[in-house]
């Protein structure tokens, strides 16, 4: 079998992330995968093989060594959380290397299924034109990324698909019966400062009809929720349980399924939330989370939003529609069809699926300013 790396942020425990690992293996059958991993061991354990993603010279041995390259999904255009002990422009600086060699060494590079973030002006501005140039097939993740990407001054109209984790899950049933009485929260550290747990505990305590169920998503490395899941248990004694992460999207999904609600903090608690077919809320720290509610339908807040804004949109949603079947199963088409596309590209176009692509929305459109 040919064989491909992954590039991504695999390996550390988040479901998010390793979510897009399992949707890469599963939509490349005919391909050998090798992940870049922060635990290597761990992503062997799941049946992938693995670099250190630590070790530049071990990514270049096993680019030499791949067929193809592909950077699978996530948030690349961005600056670093300062909490990772890295150099700000540490991912941006890495991910225009590894797509400079793959390019000098002549192999098919896809970027597939990725975001932007914050992208302040000067160095991250420049390093972001330069990484764009680089891949044989760009498609981002939401119409927002392509919006920030194009403000940064890199070359446009950029290709629009979706998350390439949905193509893991299905669309939720027609008619979805909801009497539950659960609020679930699912926590990220990266939504806010030192207050987060003040402004979340501040949003929830009003809602004294339902029960709280708090769900850390990263609980391994610098960045986890676990004392955030503690903090806000503490301080809402006797109304707050704790869960476990889950152990990937499905089983979130089922968790899901029971909750009146979700107010998330995390984009692929989204995901997982829309495939149940429960309404949610998203706290938008981030532009892919605003950018999921809007193309869903849902309800979306602002991480510096007066908590009493919080609790009213939870309320509100949780008595208004939960994102349609069919805005689920266009989200899941375009991951699809993501696939298709780097399939084609990764099969130098002789394969019996290009008569089926039939591409994906230019953002923003040609000749449209």
């Amino acid at each position: 079998m040919p064989r491909v790396l992954l590039a991504g942020a695999f390996g550390q425990h988040n479901p998010g992330d390793e979510a897009l690992l399992d949707a890469f293996v599963q939509g490349l059958p005919e391909w050998d995968p090798v992940a870049t991993s922060s635990d290597p061991a761990h992503t062997r354990g799941r049946g992938i093989g693995a670099v250190p993603s630590w070790s530049p010279v071990k990514v270049a041995a096993a680019t030499k060594r791949a067929d193809a390259v592909i950077f699978a999904g996530g948030t690349v255009f961005k600056e670093l959380d300062p909490r990772v002990n890295r150099p700000a422009n540490d991912l941006l600086v890495k991910a225009v290397m590894l797509a400079a060699g793959s390019k000098a060494q002549g192999k098919p590079l896809a970027m597939v299924g990725l975001g932007v973030g914050k992208l302040p002006e000067g160095t991250p501005r420049v390093l972001a034109r330069t990484l764009v140039r680089f891949p044989d097939l760009l498609v981002l993740r939401d119409e927002e990324s392509a919006e920030a990407l194009s403000y940064s001054g890199a070359p446009q109209p950029f290709r629009v698909g979706a998350d390439p984790a949905w193509t893991l899950l299905d669309a939720p049933p027609e008619a979805h019966e909801n009497g539950s009485d659960t609020i679930v929260v699912a926590l990220s550290s990266h939504c806010g400062g030192d207050d987060l747990a003040d402004r979340i505990v501040e949003a929830l305590a009003p809602l004294t009809g339902y029960r709280i169920k708090v769900q850390p998503w990263q609980v391994v490395g610098p960045t986890t929720d676990a004392p955030l899941a503690r903090e806000i248990e503490r301080r809402l004694p006797g109304r707050v349980e704790v869960l476990p992460p889950p152990r990937d999207l499905a089983d979130a999904r089922r968790l899901f399924s029971t909750a009146h609600v979700v107010l998330s903090l995390r984009f692929h608690a989204l995901v997982a939330a829309a495939s149940a077919g429960v309404p949610f809320v998203a706290m938008a720290h981030e532009p892919k989370l605003a950018g999921l509610a809007r193309r869903l339908h849902q309800r979306a807040v602002g991480p510096e939003e007066p908590p009493a804004n919080v609790t009213e949109a939870l309320m509100a949603a949780g008595s208004g529609p939960a994102p349609r079947p069919s805005a689920v199963r266009a989200e899941i088409a375009r991951a699809e069809e993501s696939f298709r596309l780097t399939r084609l590209l990764l099969n130098r176009g002789r394969s019996p699926e290009a008569v089926e692509v039939s591409g994906l929305p230019l953002v923003p459109e040609p000749g449209v300013r």
